[in-house]
């Protein structure tokens, strides 16, 4: 599951409409719209924490360990 798709279910466990999200992002309906639907590529790591922090939740990247035998 992508970042986006954990967001998009986030939004959808608060019971938030994606017109609650464009407000909070100060975007509008559909640029929400496209976001979710990747209508126009995959988002940017700020438009995603954009988003996150509308929803209520927040991106953490870590890094992964190497395998190391």
């Amino acid at each position: 599951m992508t970042v986006l798709q954990q967001l998009v279910r986030l939004r959808v466990k608060h019971k938030l409409r994606q017109a609650d999200v464009a407000r909070l992002m100060n975007v509008s309906r559909q640029q929400t719209y496209n976001l979710e639907s990747m209508r126009q590529g995959y988002p940017s790591i700020r438009t995603l924490e954009r988003y996150a922090k509308a929803v209520g939740a927040r991106i953490i990247v870590r890094e992964k360990k190497a395998n190391r035998k």
